[in-house]
């Protein structure tokens, strides 16, 4: 599969203050962490990271992660296992990347990404998609960016789950086979369904109201 590079400089472990500084100078902290490299503080340009996060989906992107240490410089295969976001503004806080070894198995989560157009939607059916990624186990090589699944004969009424998923050779998809990643619903049901959480909502409003009346 595809790999993404990113460049990454070593950095020694600083206060507060100074990882604010590093931030505000465009670069983002980081620790890179596995059984090769152990635990390494590093810091990557922003920009960069924003980049690939924007273009790949980071539970199945290997990334060619190239550290200047000050002395030399080192390429490690990594994942990017998670991003810390600041909550209000979404400006990158910190992430964590995992050092990937080729020759050992890795488990991830994988989007699922539906194909086509249900004829049950041509018909008036509405489509509920309900299962966007599935956690599979592969070799880093053969790690898909995402298995695709065609709707197009999905009608009215039936459902589509993992267990009719087709992995890609050398994949195993370990989610639950049962579990439903798309259906397509007829409209009445769709408009019940509201009805009855409008008419539940009314009902917890008027107990409520009664609820403060009789406490007056």
């Amino acid at each position: 599969m595809e790999t993404v590079k990113l460049s990454a400089q070593y950095r020694e472990r600083g206060s507060k203050g100074a990882v604010r500084a590093l931030r505000r100078k465009g670069e983002t902290p980081a620790v890179l962490y596995g059984k090769g490299v152990g635990n390494m503080l590093v810091k990557v340009p922003t920009k960069e990271l924003e980049q690939i996060l924007k273009n790949h989906v980071i539970g199945s992107t290997l990334i060619d992660l190239d550290v200047d240490t000050g002395e030399k410089r080192e390429s490690y295969l990594v994942m990017c296992r998670e991003v810390q976001r600041d909550p209000i503004r979404r400006e990158l806080l910190h992430a964590d990347f995992y050092q990937i070894d080729l020759n050992q198995e890795i488990q991830t989560e994988i989007p699922v990404v539906l194909v086509g157009e249900s004829q049950g939607v041509q018909k008036g059916g509405i489509l509920q998609y309900m299962l966007r990624e599935v956690t599979v186990s592969c070799l880093p090589a053969k790690l898909p960016e995402q298995i695709e699944v065609d709707i197009s004969e999905l009608d009215i009424g039936e459902q589509v789950t993992v267990g009719d998923l087709k992995a890609p050779e050398g994949v195993e998809i370990l989610s639950d086979p049962e579990s439903v990643i798309a259906l397509v619903v007829a409209p009445t049901l769709e408009e019940e369904a509201a009805e009855e959480e409008e008419g539940e909502e009314g009902v917890a409003e008027e107990a409520a109201v009664d609820s403060e009346q009789g406490e007056e």
